[in-house]
């Protein structure tokens, strides 16, 4: 790189040198690294070795580049107008102008000869370009200190100028400022000298925030002149108070009346695509246009807003801009022919001209001025060019000669544009000064094709703004426009033009790439979008990223970095000038759903697929599958459909599916998956837990797992010979339970796949004591009474015996054993929980059996009256104590049941015959009360056996009340 110093550029050069691959073919460069200012012009010393005399090629190209394979800089439209390559003998010294930060980078040259493959130096040499920066790394009460820092080392140890309100500050060299008190107060940048016009971003230091000093507008210079088809750049920077956000800034050509906004240069029609807002600092208000037109000749200015209600300001006085062509003029003399190449304005940089016979440059000749002398080899067509600018304008003349004078020549040989977007393609023709004027026309080639194009189609536009020059304008272009357009003569000139070879347009849409990381859509990662076209942008064009339709401030280069989210986002870009004409999104998965592959119910032992799809740009990478639970959501296997081959009820649930590509991911909604099945687990329960005693009402109820719900509950309750079937329904319920309730009890559930039965509960009914039945066994001396009773829980006994002046306890068994002629009356009473009951009155039986019998059974029939009796006339008195006669108050109906049963009594010839006492008297009663008592004994019964009945019947009324003693051996 070269800094000015008084006016002259100098070239830093450092000692290392980097030779090439071969000793008689070498490239060396000065040095391995440069660093630059932003805006400044660098010079890259370079010197290359050849056998051979015949180079071939020879190029700088920009190593390890994005976009693939090494291009020429000087056909880059990135570099167009902006580099130069010295041509003389062995040198290649590389020259760039206005070095922006982009154009960091590794360069190397290569040449080769047509006998060997390109030969480049070892290594390139690395480029920084920086800007300078006003940074305040300490501040105290009576001091600032401001610091003047780049991102990379400058050279030559350079010198520092520093600005206060636009106004140097003597005596002020170094890039460190110290201000003592704040008479200094303002704003403040700074810039190394010989290129005092690239000044750093300034900083407000000292003053209030609404101080005028702060509001300011800077241009590195104040007039350019431009070339007609080239860029040019137009650099600026403010400042304004620190505790305000700037809200709108541009350029704008035509001060507006007082209190009307000037309108921003971007939205003129004539500028429209060619105008680039670059911002390489936070305070740069730089500006580009391309394609410059002499309609382009105006002086702007650059305006901008802040969020104060005063905050307004134009910068004043501007940038005026001069654009011009280049002409040549022939001096009047016949030979030798003096050819001076001129503008209209003074160009830049004090530049070196090219010139061109016949399309061919004529080496040494690097002046404006070019002899040409009478010779045959001499005659031709003639054209200049700025170096640098070769591809952007020529001007062509016709010297001596006369078939040698028909030209036609172009800018650019290919131009690459974006679909939608207009493109100017300029045609360059010659033709002797003797001839009439030929008429140009634009055709395009589509091979084997070339087809005129129509001055009727609305798209094209033909016109020229000088002589020799024609230019084509293609509006709203479309992929199909992608072609090959010649300027020709037509007839009769058209044989001059019929060989020529013509401009290559290649129409692109945008395209946003996005790489892949090691785990796609995991949130929160860092993801690395790219603006690509399938042909390169000329001009280095500025990108434009925007999300979710919201322009992104922080990402103005090719590519942008973004993280993965887990909403949804999309992503687009678009080139400045350009900015309506945004690529397709690019966007994390949306839509996403979970489906079933097939309709229709899904039943137990069936297969059944989920599938989910989603939109997303680029497409979903991977699928994910879970299944919804209330503590986690269950993760399943990944893939975009979910087989399950043999379906259970445990598969039933909801369940969704997760897409995932580089931007992000999205959950879809859940979907039912509703597995069908019979009942089962069907279970009969009582409704309430505890004991059930007679009279209690109780309900059973049906449970039972079944999809669809079931329909109907049966009920049954278990018999040996066959179940009884109950009333239908979920719960069955008795409303008076009694001990013939007792049983096992089941449900049946069914539903429209099945049945399935329960399993029994036990209705265990608990109940007193009926009356008890006493049996007796003879055996010898002695006779043994039996005692016994129904009842639920099992009855305790106890003995009495009966005395005139009352009743002696015996003892507590069933079972009490007398001697045979015992005297007295006996009776047992039977007891639980729930009650009690007393036997009949029992006496030992002497003498006869069948007379003891009969007297037995007066006996009998007399205490069988005064309990019946007695229960009467207990019904009709207050309840007592006992759950038994609460019981009894209530149900006169219930019957009393009193059985003995004598178990294992040996066969006794004495005791072979059977005797029945049976007594029956009817009282006046609205209910029937049965009372019964029944004493068995369980012998062996022979032809020989003899009965023996007693029978007393009494009728009182039109009711009947019965009660039974009966007395068998069996």
């Amino acid at each position: 790189m070269s800094f000015r110093t008084s006016g002259n550029i100098t070239v830093a050069t450092i000692v290392m040198l980097l030779a090439g691959a071969q000793s008689q073919q070498s490239v060396t460069l000065s040095s391995q690294s440069l660093c630059a200012l932003t805006g400044s012009t660098v010079k890259i010393p370079c010197k290359y070795t050849s056998s051979s005399s015949s180079v071939r090629a020879r190029e700088w190209y920009q190593v390890q580049r994005s976009d693939g394979e090494p291009q020429d800089l000087s056909k880059d439209p990135q570099y167009l107008g902006r580099v130069s390559v010295s041509t003389w003998w062995n040198d290649c010294t590389l020259t760039m102008n206005n070095m922006n930060v982009s154009d960091s980078g590794v360069y190397n040259f290569r040449f080769r000869i047509w006998s060997s493959e390109w030969i480049s130096a070892s290594s390139g040499i690395t480029l920084t370009v920086t800007d300078l920066k006003v940074t305040r790394p300490n501040t105290y009460r009576w001091r600032t200190t401001l610091n003047c820092s780049s991102t990379c080392t400058l050279p030559n140890n350079p010198t520092y100028i520093w600005y206060g309100n636009g106004q140097p500050v003597y005596n002020q060299d170094t890039n460190e400022l110290h201000m003592y008190d704040y008479s200094g107060a303002g704003s403040y940048s700074c810039a190394v000298r010989g290129y005092e016009e690239l000044r750093s971003p300034a900083v407000c230091v000292g003053v209030s925030t609404d101080n005028w000093r702060c509001w300011s507008v800077t241009y590195y210079s104040q007039k350019i002149c431009s070339l007609i088809g080239s860029s040019v750049d137009l650099h600026c920077y403010y400042t304004y108070p620190n505790n305000q956000k700037v809200t709108k800034s541009f350029w704008f050509i035509t001060e507006q009346q007082v209190g009307v906004e000037p309108v921003d240069v971007r939205e003129e029609e004539e500028y429209e695509g060619r105008v680039q807002y670059r911002q390489s600092s936070q305070n740069d208000c730089s500006m580009t246009i391309t394609h410059l037109r002499e309609s382009d000749a105006h002086t702007y200015r650059f305006r901008f807003h802040t969020d104060s209600t005063a905050g307004k300001y134009t910068g004043h006085p501007g940038v005026s801009l001069s654009v011009t062509d280049l002409k040549i003029t022939v001096s009047d003399r016949s030979s030798p022919k003096d050819l001076i190449c001129s503008s209209t304005c003074t160009l830049p940089n004090n530049p070196t001209y090219i010139w061109y016979r016949n399309g061919q440059p004529v080496y040494n000749q690097n002046t404006n001025g070019l002899y040409v002398y009478g010779s045959s080899e001499d005659a031709g067509s003639y054209s200049c060019a700025v170096r640098g600018y070769e591809l952007v304008q020529q001007y062509y003349i016709s010297v001596y000669g006369k078939d040698s004078c028909w030209s036609v020549t172009y800018v650019t040989q290919s131009i690459c544009a974006l679909i939608g977007s207009s493109v100017d393609i300029h045609g360059y023709y010659t033709f002797p000064d003797q001839q009439p004027t030929p008429q140009p026309a634009w055709y395009a080639r589509l091979h084997p094709q070339v087809k005129e194009l129509s001055h009727a189609d609305d798209r094209v536009e033909v016109f020229s703004h000088r002589a020799n020059v024609n230019t084509l304008r293609l509006k709203h272009l479309t992929e199909s426009d992608s072609a090959e357009y010649l300027l020709r003569f037509k007839a009769p000139y058209m044989i001059h033009t019929d060989s020529s070879a013509g401009v290559s347009l290649s129409v692109t849409g945008l395209k946003v790439n996005v790489d892949s990381p090691a785990v796609p859509g995991s949130e929160g990662q860092t993801v690395t979008l790219s603006c690509s076209s399938t042909c390169t942008l000329p001009y280095n064009p500025t990108y434009i990223w925007y999300k979710n339709g919201q322009r992104v401030s922080h990402c103005t280069f090719v590519s942008c970095s973004v993280s993965a989210v887990r909403d949804a986002v999309s992503y687009s870009c678009a080139t400045e000038g350009h900015e309506n004409l945004l690529s397709p999104p690019v966007y994390a998965p949306r839509n996403t759903r979970a489906l079933m592959v097939s309709s229709g119910e899904r039943v137990e032992g069936d297969s059944v697929t989920l599938t989910c799809s989603s939109e997303a740009n680029p497409p979903v990478l991977i699928y994910s599958w879970f299944k919804q639970r209330a503590a986690a959501d269950t993760l399943l296997p990944t893939g975009q459909n979910y087989s399950i081959s043999n379906i259970s009820s445990q598969h039933s649930g909801l369940y969704y599916c997760t897409a995932h590509n580089q931007l992000g991911q999205h959950n879809s909604t859940t979907t039912l998956l509703d597995v069908l099945y019979p009942p089962r687990n069907t279970r009969a329960l009582m409704v309430s837990s505890g004991e059930r005693v007679e009279g209690d009402s109780v309900t059973l109820t049906c449970s039972s797992e079944a999809n669809p719900p079931v329909l109907t509950y049966s009920w049954f309750k278990q018999r040996a010979a066959a179940d009884t079937l109950l009333p239908t329904g979920q719960n069955y319920s008795i409303s008076s339970i009694s001990s013939q309730h007792s049983g096992l009890y089941y449900c049946t559930a069914h539903n429209q796949l099945g049945q399935h039965n329960s399993t029994t509960t036990l209705l265990d009914v608990l109940y007193p004591p009926r009356v008890p039945s006493v049996t007796d066994r003879v055996s010898g001396d002695s006779v043994t009474l039996l005692c016994y009773s129904d009842s639920n829980p099992i009855s305790n006994y106890s003995w009495y015996k009966k005395t005139g002046s009352g009743v002696i306890l015996l003892g507590n068994s069933t079972n009490l054993t007398l001697a045979t002629g015992a005297v007295g009356l006996f009776f047992c009473t039977a007891q639980n929980q729930f009650g009690s009951m007393d036997s009949l009155e029992y006496s030992v039986p002497t003498g006869n059996p069948a007379g003891t019998y009969a007297a037995s059974g007066v006996t009998v029939v007399f205490f069988l009256t005064l309990i019946a009796v007695c229960l009467w006339m207990r019904g009709r008195t207050a309840a007592v104590s006992s759950r038994s006669e609460e019981t009894s108050a209530k149900r006169d109906s219930i019957p009393v049941y009193d059985n003995v049963s004598a178990l294992d009594m040996p066969s006794d010839p004495t005791n072979d015959g059977i005797h029945y006492s049976n007594i029956n008297f009817t009282r006046c009663h609205t209910q029937e009360v049965s009372l019964y008592s029944t004493v068995q004994l369980t012998m062996a019964l022979s032809q020989e056996e003899e009965t023996e009945y007693a029978r007393v019947n009494f009728s009182a009324c039109k009711d009947e009340t019965h009660i039974y003693s009966t007395i068998s051996r069996t």
